[in-house]
């Protein structure tokens, strides 16, 4: 007994600081994540824009395989994007694939799986949003538990014991995104528009809602009606007639606005 009561809280404290580094590691954006090895266009408030393939990272993005950049010490082979540099962005574009490739054909099955999802889309979505729900719940039932494993050991007596165990609960409580709102998630797989302000004015651009975070929209198909943006994707060579492009708005600087009607998809 002594043995147990000397090993447990050595484990449970080893096993909180592995969990929680495995997760820091982990924990990217998951409506960014999905842009992530893609070649996208980032778009700043200063209507600045830097083209790129995107690799996503916990803590910021790393943009290569960029147009030719040289600085005073040498040429550029990847720019890095910071959490706070990545405030500034206003929205992620990407290309979507011609429609007479391969990869052209799953984005157009995926686009026709956001506007009629299929029964385990919507069921795996209900059970999320269920989670998310009762998700203050688990949290005091998984503090509950860890309290009741550290009582009457030497786990209470460890310095920073509470603090390690406030940090497993999170990270564990952490495993699943919280993004569920209720008129977002209403309108997931239905046309929208967004809003956005620009120097120019007000902007109204619509597409098909995929998935949102707290900090992003991502919006699949979109009438692109920003002309600044159109001119650079066409000079870059991304504004070929017949294809689309998926969006990732920043919520700093976009809103859903309105509801489409229907039509035909």
């Amino acid at each position: 007994m002594d043995t147990l009561t000397f090993w447990l809280p050595l484990f449970l404290l080893f096993a909180s600081a592995l969990v929680g580094a495995v997760l820091k590691r982990r924990a990217c954006d998951h409506c960014l994540k999905k842009f992530h090895d893609c070649r996208v266009t980032l778009g700043f408030s200063s209507a600045e824009w830097i083209d790129g393939k995107l690799s996503v990272f916990a803590q910021g993005v790393e943009l290569s395989c960029m147009n030719e950049l040289k600085i005073d010490c040498g040429e550029v082979a990847s720019r890095i994007l910071h959490p706070t540099e990545l405030e500034e962005v206003s929205l992620i574009v990407r290309k979507a694939p011609d429609p007479d490739t391969k990869a052209g054909v799953e984005w157009k099955r995926e686009r026709e799986r956001l506007l009629h999802p299929p029964l385990f889309r919507r069921i795996k979505r209900v059970s999320l949003n269920t989670y998310n729900m009762l998700r203050d719940s688990f949290g005091q039932a998984l503090k509950a538990i860890l309290g009741s494993l550290s009582r009457d050991t030497r786990l209470g007596k460890t310095k920073d014991a509470d603090k390690r165990l406030q940090e497993m609960q999170s990270s564990l409580t952490g495993l699943v995104p919280n993004a569920w709102e209720p008129i977002l998630e209403k309108y997931r797989g239905k046309r929208i528009a967004v809003e956005r302000k620009l120097p120019s004015g007000m902007i109204w651009e619509a597409g098909i809602l995929e998935d949102y975070s707290s900090k992003y929209l991502l919006v699949r198909d979109v009438d692109l009606r920003d002309s600044e943006l159109v001119e650079h994707l066409q000079q870059g060579g991304q504004g070929k007639s017949g294809s689309g492009f998926d969006l990732l708005y920043s919520r700093n600087h976009t809103v859903l606005r309105f509801v489409m009607q229907n039509k035909q998809s």
